[in-house]
């Protein structure tokens, strides 16, 4: 009896690039290290595993709470994401992303953070 089904061909990923630039894809993947996803990026940067921490996230929250909807920086109301939910980054007052006190984070509008109006 014959099948009515054809066989797909075997793919090779051996030779396969990136889906997101030319370098050669991991084997098995079809990214490259750089393009893993949150894996290889705290890969890459070990520290932007603290991110995640619960202890961050309390901290950050707290500080949000303080800041009262507005940039520490330059005082304008942060703006929205489409889910409702305030646009803000917590910058890092020392520079140090391990330590999480609220009053070492400042919270910051996008453009901020992003360095047009930088704290300092």
């Amino acid at each position: 009896m014959v099948s009515v089904f054809r066989r797909s061909p075997r793919v090779s990923l051996a030779n396969a690039t990136c889906r997101y630039c030319p370098a050669p894809a991991e084997a098995g993947q079809q990214t490259c290290a750089a393009h893993a996803g949150e894996a290889g990026r705290l890969a890459a940067d070990p520290r932007r595993a603290g991110y995640r921490d619960p202890a961050y996230l309390r901290a950050r929250r707290a500080a949000l709470k303080r800041a009262g909807g507005k940039c520490e920086a330059c005082g304008r109301p942060l703006g929205r994401r489409a889910d409702g939910r305030p646009a803000f980054q917590a910058h890092h007052v020392d520079g140090d992303p391990r330590h999480n006190d609220p009053s070492n984070l400042q919270v910051c509008c996008l453009a901020c953070h992003a360095g047009a109006r930088r704290p300092s």
